[in-house]
C-alpha cells in the first residue's frame, strides 16, 4: 500500500512538472490583438512581401535587370526581362510568385544594387485565388523609403520622394 501511494504521488508530481509551462500560462491574462483594427508589431528583420526599391533622388527603380535574383532563387519564383542597354537598362517585366516563394532572402542578399527588399513590415499576404499572390512590377514598386536592417529608420517626413 505504501509503495502504491508513493508511486501515485511521484506520478502526479512528474505530471505537474511536465505541465509547468501550461499551468503558468493558464493563470496569466490573455493578450489578444483585434486583427483588422490593430496589427501586431513586427520587428525590422521580419521577412515579408517583396518590394522593388526606388532611387531617392530620381524616383526611378534601382533594378537593372541583371537577373541575379532570378538565377539564385531556389524555387524559381522570380521572372524578369530587361529593356535597354548599359546604364539605361531597367526591368521591363518583373514577377514574383509568392505561392512558390520560401522567403529565404537570397534574392535580396545577391542584389548588387539593393533593388529588392523584404523588410517591409507588410504582413497581409492573403488572396482569394492563387493568382492573387503573383505580384507584378507595378504592384511591387515602392511607394516610400523602406529601410533595411543595415540602414536605420528615418524620422517621419524626412526625405519624401514621389513614386515613379
Amino acid at each position: 500500500m505504501r509503495r502504491y501511494l508513493r508511486d501515485l504521488l511521484l506520478g502526479s508530481w512528474s505530471i505537474l512538472l511536465a505541465l509547468k509551462v501550461t499551468l503558468r500560462y493558464l493563470f496569466t491574462p490573455a493578450i489578444t490583438t483585434q486583427y483588422p483594427e490593430e496589427h501586431r508589431f513586427q520587428p525590422l528583420r521580419t521577412l515579408n512581401r517583396h518590394i522593388l526599391t526606388i532611387e531617392e533622388g530620381t524616383g526611378k527603380l534601382k533594378c537593372t535587370a541583371c537577373d541575379a535574383c532570378a538565377r539564385i532563387c531556389p524555387t524559381r519564383c522570380i521572372e524578369l526581362t530587361g529593356a535597354g542597354k548599359g546604364k539605361d537598362r531597367r526591368a521591363a517585366t518583373f514577377f514574383i510568385d509568392h505561392n512558390l516563394c520560401m522567403y529565404c532572402n537570397l534574392c535580396v542578399e545577391v542584389c548588387p544594387f539593393d533593388a529588392i527588399t523584404m523588410w517591409t513590415r507588410i504582413g497581409e499576404l492573403g488572396a482569394y485565388a492563387r493568382s492573387g499572390l503573383v505580384y507584378d512590377q507595378p504592384t511591387m514598386t515602392a511607394d516610400r523609403f523602406y529601410p533595411t536592417p543595415m540602414t536605420p529608420e528615418r524620422p517621419q517626413g524626412a526625405g519624401k520622394v514621389a513614386s515613379a
